[in-house]
């Protein structure tokens, strides 16, 4: 080989070298530790208690006289309505924290069901109508009345029997 290929050679080798070298500046760092910590979750429970029993008897309100206690079987007349209130209590933990709430449910069904309307009405949080309710109302009461109206219109809906499915108190928590 002659000497200007062998110095060509060694020029390519040592670029080389240099290129590959570049690679390896050092640059400043530093870091931080965050600390981590105790995590603990929240609750949301609608309950009973000895102040907020659940629900009470159905009472019957012929609208002739006052409500009385109503027993399953006892044959009912169109106009005739059957009500009951429910008593929950709240028990909600957690910053923050908000609930939707509800009822549903309490469909009829059988040969009576359509001569009956379901409702569910008064909704309340301590006594205030409502559709939510945050952790500030822990310990307070959710209520909800329940009805069963028989159409008093019906002519044809004599000895027929019916059911009403349970309705539900719901409480779903919600984040946005």
């Amino acid at each position: 080989m002659n000497k200007s290929t062998k110095g060509a050679l060694a020029a390519v080798a040592a670029g080389v070298l240099l290129l590959g070298g570049a690679g390896t500046l050092a640059f400043w760092t530093d870091s931080e530790t965050v600390t981590g910590g105790d995590l603990a979750s929240g609750h949301l429970d609608i309950a009973t208690d000895g102040t907020n029993t659940g629900c009470g008897v159905w009472k019957l309100d012929s609208g002739e006289s006052a409500p009385v206690t109503y027993a399953e079987g006892d044959p009912l007349v169109p106009g005739d309505v059957l009500s009951r209130h429910c008593a929950f209590t709240i028990d909600a933990a957690g910053n923050h924290l908000r609930a939707t709430i509800a009822a549903t449910g309490g469909t009829a069904s059988g040969a009576l069901a359509d001569a009956l309307t379901v409702g569910t009405a008064n909704l309340q949080v301590n006594g205030v109508t409502a559709t939510e309710f945050t952790e500030a109302n822990d310990g307070q009461a959710l209520t909800v009345d329940v009805t069963v109206t028989f159409d008093s219109s019906v002519t044809d809906h004599e000895d027929l029997a019916g059911a009403l499915s349970d309705i539900t108190v719901t409480a779903d928590q919600v984040h946005s």
